[in-house]
């Protein structure tokens, strides 16, 4: 069903963790590769001042929510989610699996990377996972004061790019070996990895 429909039907607080990839309105569609995609369907915008008024309303106290973007849809996005209530605390700039080829191709940037909207609703510090090992030794102290080295990174970098991140999204090899032909088709390890850091054991993620 429509998410906006659903939403309405979610009490308060209900969900311990949102993470989405709304449409952002730009009627998408690449000319340049042999297989043609078609405009994506639903991808003729909705009401994005609705939308984060009630993802924030949904949202449980002390949570994270993730809500993907491009760069020219950021502003208003941005505005419309710190008016809804979210302390925004990050853009993240996620490595694609495959360089976009659409618009200007000699005379304007290659899209390489997806932009996620990182907030918080209150504050919720990350889990502790074991998806990335620091690269310095376990055990050391190297600034006074502070806490020793862990095995596995506690803070994640705003820009996840080069071979140890998953992509953001799937490449044309992998859309060909599963038939799926879609632009933007998310990879499923790099939602994994943002809802291992930031959903609640038992909890309900949107």
């Amino acid at each position: 069903m429509d998410c906006m429909d659903l939403m309405r039907h979610l009490a308060d607080s209900a969900v311990s963790m949102i993470l989405t990839d709304p449409p952002y309105g730009i009627s998408y569609q690449n000319n340049f590769t042999r297989k043609r995609h078609e405009i994506l369907a639903g991808d003729c915008g909705m009401d994005y001042e609705k939308f984060a008024r009630e993802s924030y309303r949904i949202l449980a106290e002390n949570a994270h929510a993730y809500f993907f973007t491009r760069f020219d849809c950021y502003s208003y996005h941005y505005e419309c989610l710190k008016n809804a209530g979210f302390h925004i605390k990050n853009c993240m700039v996620i490595e694609k699996g495959t360089v976009g080829g659409i618009g200007d191709l000699q005379g304007s940037y290659a899209n390489n990377s997806e932009w996620i909207i990182f907030c918080q609703k209150g504050r919720r510090i990350f889990n502790h996972t074991t998806l990335l090992e620091n690269k310095k030794k376990e055990g050391k102290q190297f600034h006074r004061g502070r806490e020793l080295s862990k095995r596995y990174k506690t803070r994640f970098n705003s820009c996840w790019f080069g071979e140890e991140y998953p992509k953001a999204t799937y490449n044309s090899t992998w859309q060909k070996k599963n038939q799926i032909y879609h632009p933007t088709i998310k990879n499923v390890e790099l939602l994994s990895w943002l809802i291992q850091i930031s959903s609640l054991p038992g909890g309900i993620d949107f």
